[in-house]
């Protein structure tokens, strides 16, 4: 999806001059819990954010949501809760068909003919004008909206920024997908806590655990995938997974099973860690210094993993083993083999 070209003038419009370059808003507060008994579909009634549920993606569910299910349910003030269970349970339904085929039945006010789909029906909401709402009211919701979703993903707007941001999502009817398009590449370089960091430290976590290097730049643009829903987690693991194998062609059938490279070397560092009388967590298998002596090169340029016994000479080459107590007590047992063969 191409990037919108909109007039927003906060930081995120780089190339708007005339931009506002104010300090970050403090989000608006979300509306506290509100508990009520059991609907038809055991959902509890009264729902918001931050309930204790059994499902934990409700809250996720609420913030990409959130602006077209309020509009019906002003709609429908004395079935509001009704309004909310049916979208929660139809979320999967991309179409929304499904959604207002029983909002339809059951008996539910979608607005004016035709209606129902301009209050973001297909399941994924955006922005989008309901008849239910003034203009004012559209703005402030998408507003809220906008705040919680970019504070997620670690991106600081100024309240000129969200005024016309939230303006331009309303009046275009914008879809939750076209506002994340907008978001995150604002949001790919930030080091504020938020999804996109939390990205990054789980990519390279990943990468690291197949014995692979991704820089900084690598992960984040990863991230931001993950955050705009490009890919997905399994999407990251199986490019490191292939990866893994191109670098280490002798463990495919074990990365195969999913069995991760480093897993694979671990013995061979902790052989190494003891013959050098280090910790093991000392070890990076990630230093050339140490992976190479996990690994063996034959004379016809086939690597494969070292034997046991090969580290523990590649270890004892090493200078710090003259150092440990078991070079002193091999070269003590070596003086001694010496003197009792000539006597001494």
């Amino acid at each position: 999806m191409a990037k919108p070209n909109i007039p927003v003038g906060g930081p995120n419009d780089p190339d708007n001059k005339n931009a506002p370059r104010n300090g970050p808003t403090k989000p608006p507060p979300r509306a506290q819990p509100v508990r009520g008994g059991l609907g038809p579909s055991g959902m509890p009634t009264g729902l918001q954010p931050g309930n204790q549920l059994n499902d934990p993606g409700y809250d996720q569910w609420w913030k990409d949501n959130s602006i077209w299910v309020q509009e019906i349910e002003r709609m429908n003030p004395q079935r509001a809760a009704e309004v909310r269970e049916l979208a929660w349970k139809y979320r999967f339904d991309q179409s929304g068909d499904a959604l207002i085929d029983a909002y339809s039945k059951g008996g539910f006010n979608l607005g004016k003919a035709g209606g129902s789909g301009s209050s973001g029906s297909s399941g994924r909401g955006g922005g989008g004008g309901g008849s239910g709402a003034s203009k004012e009211q559209q703005y402030a919701q998408a507003k809220a909206s906008l705040s919680d979703q970019a504070a997620q993903l670690g991106l600081q707007l100024d309240d000129a920024s969200l005024n016309a941001l939230a303006k331009t999502v309303v009046d275009n009817s914008w879809s939750n997908d076209m506002v994340m398009d907008y978001l995150v590449p604002g949001a790919q370089n930030t080091t504020n806590a938020g999804s996109i960091t939390a990205g990054v430290d789980m990519i390279k976590k990943m990468a690291a655990d197949q014995l692979l290097v991704v820089s900084d730049a690598t992960a984040r643009e990863w991230s931001a995938k993950l955050a705009s829903g490009q890919t997905t987690l399994d999407g990251v693991a199986t490019m490191l997974q292939a990866q893994a194998t191109a670098r280490y062609a002798w463990a495919a059938p074990q990365i195969a099973q999913g069995i991760s490279v480093r897993d694979l070397m671990l013995p061979s560092r902790d052989r190494i860690a003891q013959e050098l009388e280090m910790n093991p967590e000392e070890i990076d298998l990630l230093d050339s210094k140490w992976l190479s002596m996990t690994q063996t090169t034959d004379e016809k340029g086939v690597t494969r993993a070292a034997t046991d016994s090969e580290v523990i000479m590649r270890a004892r080459k090493d200078p710090q083993w003259a150092n440990t107590r078991s070079a002193a007590a091999t070269a003590s047992n070596v003086t001694t083999m010496l003197r009792d063969y000539f006597g001494g």
